[in-house]
């Protein structure tokens, strides 16, 4: 049976889940472990209302694309194929990195070491770079639409993270500002 460049969805063993099951690993184990890494990570404090509402969507806008890749079947075009595990695998080495700086930084310090040296926000960063990759790997337009749609609502969500960490951190947290993007040069 020959594919088509975008694939459908239909259950089977060659589909992205086997893309997903590793991030969701890597977040479990450095994240769901430790108490006071995830309730550090999902702090709203000091958001207004509609932040605290974008956030939680936003925060949950994952989770579907993820049960969605039981049902994405990997590409058969392997030029994508191998572009979208090349992205899924440089989204997952920068995941570790950035939570490894997450878990080790003291709860009174913003998060500058490692790929915060680069990116205000590397967590979300690695994680579009891992479902940019799913979404190659499969060649699914409706991932890449959903996903462009996470993204914004990402923004959103950092947009008010940023505005706590400046009230939290002062002028410590602005000079970083000034000399780190918010994503990778923008």
């Amino acid at each position: 049976m020959e594919r088509h460049v975008m694939a459908g969805f239909e259950l089977g063993i060659w589909n992205a889940w086997l893309m997903t099951i590793p991030f969701l690993v890597i977040m479990i184990c450095m994240v769901g472990r430790r108490k006071n890494v995830a309730k550090r990570m999902s702090d709203m404090r000091g958001y207004t209302a509609g932040e605290n509402a974008v956030t939680v969507v936003a925060s949950l806008a994952p989770y579907p694309f993820m049960v969605a890749t039981l049902w994405a079947p990997l590409t058969a075009n392997l030029l994508l194929l191998s572009i979208g595990t090349m992205f899924y695998l440089i989204g997952l080495y920068l995941l570790v990195a950035s939570l490894s700086v997450v878990i080790k930084t003291p709860s009174d310090e913003p998060f500058t070491a490692g790929p915060y040296r680069f990116s205000r926000n590397p967590i979300y960063v690695s994680a579009t770079i891992v479902f940019m990759g799913i979404c190659l790997a499969t060649s699914n337009l409706i991932f890449a639409a959903y996903l462009v749609i996470a993204v914004l609502l990402q923004h959103f969500m950092i947009l008010a993270e940023e505005r706590v960490c400046k009230e939290k951190y002062g002028l410590a947290f602005e000079s970083y500002m000034q000399r780190v993007p918010r994503y990778v040069l923008v």
